[in-house]
């Protein structure tokens, strides 16, 4: 039996490929440091692994010398999912969690020997545009917010380190593809909430940008596929990414397929003024839709062809009707909520 430790456990990502691994016959050690739930994507918990209390943000991960080299000694094998995703400017906590946190695993696998699985993200392109090869890394590009550069920083000391390494690079990851299911409304839910509530009305954006938008189901099997076949994934890295990236018409005409829902207006860069906007949706745009526009101006092609000759499959149609599921699980879930109507006077 492989002992693997999973980081990040409780979260999204990390609960999901727990009991991917679990299901696969690894011995499973979920690292938790705050929250010890460790779940399903569906909100099962998942059964018979081993909860490891620690802060990768620590040295030794905050515990003591013996408890950490008797961890060290039996892992074969190291999933690092934990990571700061807030689409912001680069914080502090971006820096501890993403790039500290890194390193402190990579001397954890260094330290006992294991294998690191490093969980990355495709967005450490950054504002490239066109092609982007699995292969490349610092291109010179630069980024759109603090979790697109630590991640990429992260990835520069897996690929450094005196470990064995493989590396996984999910696009945006949004609910499975049969429901649209999630447990966490994370990465672009938030604004995909605003706009369907009416909150913001109008946003910059270019006519040929796209999102790359990816099944949790279909990244957390994949990863969990690196882990089992590791040997062969080893010095290499790998896009989990959409077969056809999503263009930002989607938004808008899947939003107004449903009864109350509202979609934004997209109007060039040029022609958009903040200042123009009623205060109530500038307030809502400076607070966290900007941030969001940013990925609203571009089109990144991510290049999956090592990922397919290694696994022999590639993602599902991410299309209208994935979509369609994306915001009826939503709202089901009343995450999204439409506005009330006023009664006639």
């Amino acid at each position: 039996m492989r002992t693997v430790l999973v980081t990040g456990s409780a979260g999204l990502l990390g609960g999901e490929i727990c009991g991917l691994l679990a299901e696969r016959g690894f011995e499973v050690a979920g690292l938790v440091n705050r929250n010890t739930e460790v779940a399903r994507n569906d909100g099962s918990a998942v059964q018979g692994i081993e909860l490891v209390q620690g802060d990768i943000t620590k040295g030794r991960l905050g515990v003591d010398e013996a408890a950490y080299g008797a961890l060290a000694d039996r892992l074969d094998l190291i999933v690092h999912s934990a990571a700061l995703t807030a689409f912001t400017e680069e914080s502090p906590e971006h820096r501890a969690v993403n790039i500290d946190g890194t390193r402190n695993i990579i001397a954890l696998a260094d330290a006992g020997g294991a294998g690191l699985l490093h969980i990355s993200t495709a967005y450490i392109a950054g504002d490239r545009e066109g092609v982007i090869r699995e292969g490349e890394l610092d291109e010179g590009q630069g980024f759109t917010n603090g979790y697109e550069s630590t991640k990429f920083e992260a990835e520069k000391l897996v690929r450094e380190a005196n470990v064995p390494f493989a590396i996984a690079r999910p696009a945006i990851v949004l609910g499975d593809y049969a429901e649209g299911r999630t447990r966490g409304f994370e990465t672009i839910y938030p604004i995909l909430k605003v706009f369907a509530e009416g909150r913001v009305s109008t946003m910059p954006a270019l006519p040929s940008a796209t999102l790359d938008l990816v099944p949790i189901d279909y990244v957390c099997e994949g990863i969990a596929e690196m882990a089992d076949r590791f040997e062969e994934a080893k010095g290499q890295t790998f896009h989990l990414v959409s077969s056809r990236p999503t263009p930002l018409r989607a938004f808008p005409e899947t939003l107004a397929q449903f009864d109350g829902l509202s979609s934004p207006d997209f109007v060039s860069p040029e022609s958009f003024s903040m200042e123009a906007l009623p205060p109530a949706e500038r307030r809502f745009f400076e607070r966290g839709a900007a941030v969001y526009a940013r990925y609203f101006s571009r089109n990144p092609q991510f290049d999956d062809a090592g990922w397919r000759v290694f696994s022999g499959r590639s993602c599902p149609p991410t299309d209208e009707e994935w979509w369609q599921r994306l915001v009826e699980y939503a709202l089901a879930a009343r995450f999204i909520r439409p506005p009330k109507k006023r009664s006639a006077a």
